[in-house]
C-alpha cells in the first residue's frame, strides 16, 4: 500500500508540476502580450516621432531656404552699399581736386591782382607825372609865344 501512496504522491506532484507549468505558460503569455502592447505603443511613438522629425526637417529646410534668400538679398545690398561708398570716395576725390584747383586759381588771381595793382599804381603815377609835365609844358609854351 505504500507503493500506492508513492504513486499517488507522484501523480499529485506531477499534477502540481503541470499546474505550475500551465500557470507559468499563462504568465509568460500575459507578459508577451504586455510586451507586445508596449512594443506597439513604442512603435507608434517612434512613428509619431519620425513624422514630427520629418515635418520639423521640412520646416527647417524651408526656413534655411528663406534665410539663404534673405542673405543673398543682404549680400546684394552690401554690394550696392560698397559701390555707393566707392562712388562717394570718387566724388570726394573730385571735389577735393576741384577745391585745390579753385584754391590755386584764387591764389594766382590774388598774385595777379597785386601785381596788376602795383602796375596800375605805377601807371597812375606815370600818368600823373606825365600830366604834370604836359601842364608845365603847356604853361611854358604860351610864355614863349608871348615873347
Amino acid at each position: 500500500m505504500w507503493w500506492q501512496w508513492g504513486v499517488a504522491a507522484c501523480i499529485f506532484a506531477f499534477l502540481v508540476l503541470i499546474g505550475l507549468a500551465i500557470r507559468f505558460a499563462y504568465l509568460a503569455i500575459l507578459a508577451l502580450r504586455r510586451a507586445e502592447t508596449a512594443l506597439d505603443t513604442m512603435q507608434q511613438q517612434v512613428r509619431q516621432t519620425a513624422e514630427s522629425t520629418e515635418s520639423l526637417l521640412l520646416v527647417s529646410t524651408e526656413v534655411m531656404r528663406d534665410l539663404q534668400g534673405k542673405m543673398q538679398a543682404v549680400d546684394a545690398w552690401f554690394a550696392a552699399a560698397e559701390e555707393t561708398g566707392e562712388a562717394v570716395q570718387r566724388v570726394s576725390r573730385i571735389v577735393k581736386s576741384v577745391s585745390q584747383s579753385i584754391e590755386s586759381t584764387a591764389l594766382e588771381a590774388r598774385k595777379a591782382l597785386h601785381s596788376h595793382r602795383d602796375t596800375a599804381n605805377d601807371l597812375m603815377e606815370l600818368t600823373a607825372s606825365g600830366l604834370q609835365l604836359w601842364h608845365r609844358l603847356q604853361a611854358s609854351r604860351p610864355m614863349k609865344s608871348k615873347e
